[in-house]
């Protein structure tokens, strides 16, 4: 009788191996996020890029100022605020991204519509490819995962900036720790980063 009770206890902590095993492989992937159905709605044109989070768009004649949710990157426009680090690549970025393009704007099913400046709250996707926009802004190391107030994707979020942050992407890399005394070699660090904004132009850049 005790090896028959003995059995059931090795054969389960087996199987809890492979358990927890997955566990600590998915939680530095990648999340898949599935891109709606667009297929009857109206892309709004770009009309400007305020800032690495902040766009101004054209929805039926009105311009409307969007905070894409969820993510904040480095100030470059704050009223009250200098310009932060790694601020101007991170606007470089965005606009690089969606210059002369139009998007879908989706209000989140979690959160607010409008924050308290007025502006429209949502989750950007360019058209016609569907990049999520605001996840590849903090995927690509330009912006972190904003977590003060609650929204859909923030698990999905805190992730991609964990894979940025392990990665050393963008603001995450290793300029940051240079010291001041050498600007020069900060500069160059940083032009390089610039390079790879600008040859993400297209829907298949991102591998």
């Amino acid at each position: 009788m005790k090896k028959l009770i003995a059995i059931p206890t090795i054969v389960i902590a087996i199987f809890c191996i492979p358990a927890f095993t997955q566990l600590a492989v998915t939680s530095d992937a990648i999340p898949t996020l599935t891109t709606p159905d667009f297929s009857k709605s109206i892309a709004c044109p770009v009309l400007r890029v305020i800032d690495g989070d902040t766009i101004v768009v054209d929805s039926n004649g009105l311009k409307i100022t969007v905070r894409l949710i969820g993510i904040d990157t480095p100030e470059t426009k704050h009223p009250t605020k200098p310009v932060q680090y790694y601020g101007k690549e991170a606007s470089r970025f965005t606009d690089n991204l969606l210059k002369g393009e139009k998007v879908y704007l989706v209000s989140d099913t979690d959160g607010d519509k409008i924050d308290k400046y007025g502006r429209t709250l949502a989750h950007v996707y360019r058209a016609p490819d569907g990049l999520f926009v605001n996840a590849e802004i903090i995927r690509q190391g330009y912006g972190h995962a904003y977590t003060r107030f609650p929204f859909k994707y923030m698990e999905e979020f805190k992730q991609l900036e964990r894979f940025a942050r392990k990665a050393e992407k963008g603001l995450w890399g290793a300029t940051v720790a240079l010291p001041i005394a050498t600007p020069k070699v900060v500069e160059k660090q940083l032009n390089t980063e610039s390079v790879m904004v600008y040859v993400t132009r297209t829907g298949s850049k991102y591998q």
